[in-house]
């Protein structure tokens, strides 16, 4: 939505760039972003970084921009990391690390789970060198987000066609024992560092309710402090998504209210299947309607991230094909009028 180049802006205009609708309750919301990182990067996203990247006022609606630890730092020359720092700082961006923090310490690659075999896991070295890279380019980890240790760790099972190797399906007790050694190195470097995890809504499982509010509680009491976030990853093209999105949020809301959970998240993406970066992009355009107008969810923290093949690029931000993009998206959709509810007919 291109910004009106009159002398005096119209009110439409000045709302759109606040990022607010006039005379709307004031609503503490975070926008996080995170292009593809690793083998299906966003062929610009280092590009972001650049003084003159063409998404500045995206970036100036970014709170947070998530990377994920591995490899985005783990293996990134120091002269990377501190481009990217000094870049984030200059916009006033936090950062975030999405990382697998299931350490299996002391045997970093057990017969079940581990490092590169099941999703969740890393190695404690890692993140000791990931955290001291960051430090060492004058940077800070605002955030943490746990790769769904309790989805990998305590639920999965394996011999799945991208993780063959069986699931530990271990006790949450054991989990947390696991995931503390990783958290306490960025603890340690980073002191207010908030330490959050994404989720699947995992709601057809047996025991679901008793098993995360046994997490968070287990959670608060080895960690010192509740889960900060709690970032819902929604499988969009399960049929029953929307249905397990509703009931895994509720259920969060009463995590919050119990004082074990603090914020909540959605995860905007598109389908692993959309055949271009148009229609993903669109597709996760439809997901954020579904969940904010429809279902009338309104999550602390709104994450545009991508893991699939599109969208290609993250810039600029003006191409309606690119992940930037949603970010104006979703600002002037936030902006505008909310929809009519007298004769609304909607498809």
């Amino acid at each position: 939505m291109p910004v009106s180049r009159s002398r005096t802006p119209t009110l439409s205009t000045i709302v759109w760039l606040i990022g607010m609708p006039a005379g709307a309750p004031a609503h503490a919301q975070e926008i996080w972003l995170v292009p593809q990182q690793g083998l299906q990067n966003a062929v610009d996203r280092m590009d972001m970084f650049r003084p003159d990247a063409p998404w500045k006022n995206a970036a100036s609606h970014t709170q947070v921009f998530k990377f994920y630890a591995n490899p985005a730092f783990n293996v990134a020359p120091q002269m990377e990391v501190d481009m990217v720092v000094a870049d984030l700082k200059r916009r006033g961006i936090a950062i975030a690390l999405e990382a697998g923090v299931i350490t299996g310490e002391p045997k970093p690659r057990p017969p079940c789970g581990g490092w590169g075999l099941v999703e969740g896991y890393g190695p404690l070295a890692m993140h000791e060198v990931i955290a001291r890279k960051i430090k060492k380019a004058g940077g800070n980890v605002k955030y943490i987000a746990m790769d769904e240790p309790l989805w990998f760790g305590h639920y999965f099972k394996g011999g799945t066609p991208r993780f063959p190797q069986p699931g530990c399906r271990s006790s949450i007790d054991e989990v947390i024992k696991l995931i503390a050694p990783a958290l306490q190195v960025y603890i340690r470097e980073f002191p207010g560092v908030a330490v959050g995890e994404i989720e699947p809504p995992a709601v057809a499982q047996p025991n679901w309710q008793n098993d995360l509010t046994t997490w968070a509680t287990d959670f608060r009491a080895t960690l010192g402090r509740p889960l900060a976030f709690v970032h819902i990853d929604v499988g969009w093209a399960n049929p029953d998504a929307s249905q397990h999105l509703r009931t895994y949020y509720a259920y969060l809301q009463d995590l919050v209210r119990r004082r074990l959970l603090e914020k909540i998240g959605i995860i905007y993406n598109g389908n692993p299947n959309d055949p271009s970066d148009a229609a993903w992009v669109q597709a996760a355009r439809d997901h954020v309607t579904i969940a904010e107008r429809d279902f009338g969810l309104h999550p602390d923290q709104v994450v545009f991230q991508s893991w699939h093949v599109h969208p290609t690029h993250a810039m600029p931000e003006t191409s309606p094909d690119t992940l930037t993009s949603l970010v104006n998206f979703y600002v002037a959709r936030k902006s505008s009028p909310p929809p009519r509810r007298g004769n609304d007919r909607r498809q």
